[in-house]
């Protein structure tokens, strides 16, 4: 029994694999890599592939030569019982754009790491500007990476806000900025701690202000403060107001938000014009028109008054 055993083994280490199957595992409808882009890898660490010998291929070795792509996540090789190779690559998933300040552009994947592009394949995902050009090399600027990771994350996996969500920029006094597809406003998230509540709170505001006063009313909309949305009121030029209601309706209808238990109601007459530069807090009617676990403050404008 061991003599046979052994001579089994014998054979099957002079034998050599007939072929192989790739399948690549992506993301948002297709891959970065190609079959013949991962033969080519196979052939850089084996012997040639196809007419390999079993007992010259070491599988665990190449597994980590495929992980050390860019572009790859996980590589997984295994043989079937008729000596042929299957390998499967699971590719990094990038969830957003970034930009730094002298003008490198990279994706960030869903472990907060920088990976590269393709001259090939361009993804749709969240942008990021104004980050520093040592991100991913000094530690501080690897939790900036997660920060930007989460946020792009909230974004990617709701459709309302991956349609409204232009991108968001850093600023030189490291705040975030958000900027917006529809609406010719900025919104002010400052160090963006809680950026799941600014998200619902600039979602409130919308629904509740923007859709009934038009889109193009305020240029600012801070959401800075707990529990409060300020916005600067500025004046600009004259926008289709339909069009713009047009346009978020469709963008709320795509929302999973739109399908809160709660219900808000309108506010029952618009806000009033405001001074120029004012701002002004969510008024009382907005306040009594949200859910009731959520408390919005009431800020009053502040004159200045000249001795």
């Amino acid at each position: 029994m061991t003599l046979l055993l052994v001579a089994a083994i014998g054979r099957r280490n002079k034998e050599r694999f007939r072929s192989y199957t790739i399948e690549i595992q992506g993301h948002y409808g297709g891959a970065f890599l190609t079959q013949d882009s991962v033969a080519s890898l196979l052939q850089s660490h084996t012997a040639g592939v196809r007419g390999e010998l079993l007992s010259l291929f070491n599988m665990q070795q190449v597994e980590m030569k495929l992980q050390q792509h860019p572009w790859v996540r996980k590589a997984q090789l295994y043989f079937d019982n008729q000596d042929i190779l299957h390998v499967r690559i699971i590719e990094k998933k990038p969830l957003a754009r970034v930009f730094t300040q002298n003008g490198a552009s990279s994706y960030l994947d869903e472990r907060g790491q920088l990976m590269p592009l393709a001259s090939f394949r361009t993804v749709k995902v969240p942008v990021f500007t104004g980050i520093p050009d040592s991100a991913g090399v000094k530690n501080k600027d690897s939790l900036l990476l997660i920060q930007m990771r989460d946020m792009a994350q909230l974004i990617v996996n709701d459709s309302f806000w991956n349609a409204q969500v232009a991108q968001i920029d850093r600023t030189v006094d490291q705040n975030w900025e958000l900027v917006p597809v529809v609406g010719d406003h900025i919104v002010k998230l400052g160090q963006a701690t809680d950026f799941p509540a600014q998200l619902k709170k600039l979602f409130i505001f919308y629904k509740q202000v923007l859709v009934k006063s038009g889109f193009n009313r305020y240029r600012t909309v801070d959401l800075r403060f707990d529990n409060q949305v300020v916005a600067g009121y500025g004046v600009g030029p004259q926008v289709d107001s339909i069009q713009l209601r047009k346009s978020v309706q469709q963008l709320l209808q795509q929302s999973r938000l739109a399908d809160l238990d709660t219900s808000i109601r309108y506010l029952p007459k618009p806000l009033q014009p405001l001074l120029k530069d004012d701002t002004i807090s969510v008024t009382t009617e907005l306040k009594n028109s949200l859910p009731i676990d959520t408390s919005v403050s009431i800020q009053k404008p502040t004159k200045k008054i000249n001795n």
